[in-house]
């Protein structure tokens, strides 16, 4: 069970839920008066919008948490050119149609055989169009997005959201199906692009990225110490993690682009902007499991905008403020036609008044 916050209860209005038909960009829009949510299946069944307002204000108002790519998306989500002319996809980042928003991979990620996931770019899973359902579930409106399946992986991703009546939680269930013949070993992997450019080179105090660790004792005379974060890619700069206080590691924006993880986190990825507005990711690991990336339960991937594309195979090029919150389940070996499951909790909070 993952274990939030308790907030006070607000009375709902029905769930407004529509299409926007921009053909295989379309979008299923969803909103309750406090909370707006956008999901785009048909590049991989992204989450592309989050965003929380005050009861009474109008659609639109708020603060949108996530980042999109405004080489592919416009400000209302609209597609800014035709997916024909795309790059094809090669194998190289530079061919990667990174939308933004957030989106389920398998891990481990790698190129050095088939137990790792070799993308993105990937033409199924992150780029597959995946089929849509919705279903009334008591208050809540549940949307299921289900992938493809995919032969390299032996993978049926399905991603389902519980959209409520009211308030600003959003749940999500990740289902990872083996459809192949063989047993197959992955990690659900959830990975959400958030725009972390309002809180660029601001004090920790006014905007901040926070993960929570696992208490397990530390701290207490005797008791072990926290571990040590994951230094997982240092390409400029590098990423560093202040603390941790009180079970919580401070993470500042900076002009770095890196990657950490973290192997005691312990339920609990978030960004709060200068002006009170928050996303968080909750999530329940499990003690003992094996996590890939040398046990990392959660890991954060920093970017900031250069102005050249990185040297190195796939040629990636940053334009953009953003931190990727990452969340790992345990690596498992699934057997041809079962299943394994993931659960999270989105908490999306409004600007301060």
């Amino acid at each position: 069970m993952i274990e939030v916050p308790v907030l006070p209860s607000t009375e709902g209005a029905p769930v407004a839920c529509h299409w926007v038909d921009d053909g295989d960009l379309s979008t299923l829009r969803l909103d309750n008066g406090e909370l707006s949510v956008v999901l785009l299946p048909g590049v991989g069944g992204r989450l592309m919008s989050l965003r929380a307002r005050h009861r009474g204000e109008p659609v639109g108002a708020g603060a949108e948490m996530l980042w999109r790519n405004p080489e592919y998306l416009d400000d209302d989500l609209r597609p800014v050119r035709p997916r024909s002319t795309w790059a094809p996809l090669d194998g190289g980042m530079g061919s990667w149609a990174n939308l933004g928003g957030g989106k389920t991979w398998p891990a481990p990620q790698g190129w050095s055989g088939p137990d790792e996931w070799p993308g993105p770019p990937d033409a199924v899973l992150d780029a597959g169009v995946w089929s849509t359902r919705t279903d009334q579930v008591g208050d809540d409106l549940a949307v299921v997005l289900t992938s493809p399946d995919d032969a390299r992986t032996g993978l049926r991703v399905e991603r389902a959201f519980w959209f409520p009546a009211a308030g600003t939680r959003l749940r999500q269930r990740t289902t990872f199906t083996n459809v192949s013949a063989s047993t197959v070993r992955w990690s659900p992997w959830e990975v959400c692009q958030v725009d972390t450019a309002t809180g660029a080179g601001r004090p920790l105090d006014q905007a901040r990225v926070e993960v929570d660790i696992a208490p397990d004792g530390w701290g207490a005379p005797g008791g072990p110490a926290p571990a040590t974060p994951l230094d997982m890619a240092r390409l400029v700069g590098r990423v560093e993690p202040q603390g941790p206080v009180d079970g919580t590691w401070h993470l500042p924006v900076a002009d770095v682009v890196g990657k950490v993880g973290f192997t005691d986190a312990s339920g609990r990825l978030a960004f709060r902007r200068p002006d009170g507005a928050a996303v968080e990711l909750f999530f329940t690991p499990v003690a003992g499991a094996p996590y890939p990336d040398g046990g990392a339960r959660a890991e954060l991937w920093f970017q900031c905008p250069l102005p050249e594309p990185l040297e190195g195979p796939g040629s990636l090029h940053p334009t953009a403020y953003l931190v990727e919150l990452e969340v790992l389940a345990p690596l498992v070996d699934i057997a041809p036609g079962a299943s394994v499951t993931q659960e999270l909790l989105w908490q999306v909070t409004a600007p301060v008044r």
